[in-house]
């Protein structure tokens, strides 16, 4: 549901997302996932198969990021335990934690039990307050958001953010240029209506990079 100011609010009905799901993935469908640069989950789709794909993945050496989108129920350790980068935006990281997330030294904590989970780097979605990157036993590294020139609907930023992040991360840039590539693209995202046509192509990121330094 969109909001006069932009902001929005999810109902999540899982529909064919849900269902129609092996029981077990076969060894070809996880071969392909095997063989990528990264994967990037979400909770929209069955817990179980997340689960197969994270521990394929992971066995292959391919960095997993979970973003905590979709599904309001505890995540399970199993899960967890198989994921390089948990990404939460703060009210989703408040759920999942059952703490305040209102200020950074809040969310700092509330990141802390995710560590005590066993996810070592956490990167936090905090709209307009940007983002921050946490990994266990340094200090966080935070990212002001990029301003937009206008907010129409940031319906997908958290989506597109990730995504971005993904990219970046996988193209061998350090966490302050994928926190800042993220950034860009989610700032690109929120001027244009509709979840799937406001994400943005490579070319427009780059340009905002460029201009905004």
């Amino acid at each position: 549901m969109l909001q006069s100011d932009g902001q929005n609010s999810i109902i999540i009905v899982g529909g064919a997302n849900m269902r129609g799901w092996p029981e077990k993935m076969s060894d070809d469908e996880l071969e392909i996932v095997r063989n990528a640069g990264v994967v990037l989950l979400q909770r929209e789709i069955p817990d179980s198969i997340n689960i197969q794909v994270a521990k394929a993945v992971k066995k292959a050496g391919v960095p997993v990021i979970l973003d905590v989108g979709g599904m309001d129920t505890p995540i399970p350790s199993e899960l967890l335990d198989s994921i390089d980068i948990l990404s939460p935006n703060e009210t989703e990281l408040s759920r999942l934690t059952g703490m305040p997330t209102e200020t950074f030294e809040q969310i700092s904590e509330a990141v802390a039990k995710c560590h005590k989970l066993g996810v070592k780097q956490v990167l936090v979605k905090l709209g307009s307050k940007g983002s921050a990157l946490f990994i266990e036993g340094e200090k966080p590294i935070q990212q002001a958001v990029i301003p937009a020139s206008q907010v129409l609907d940031t319906t997908g930023a958290g989506d597109t953010f990730t995504a971005a992040f993904a990219v970046a991360m996988v193209e061998g840039k350090s966490h302050e240029e994928c926190l800042r590539f993220a950034a860009a693209a989610a700032s690109l995202c929120v001027q244009v209506k509709g979840a799937i046509p406001s994400m943005p192509d490579r070319t427009s990121v780059l340009k905002l990079l460029e201009s905004s330094i």
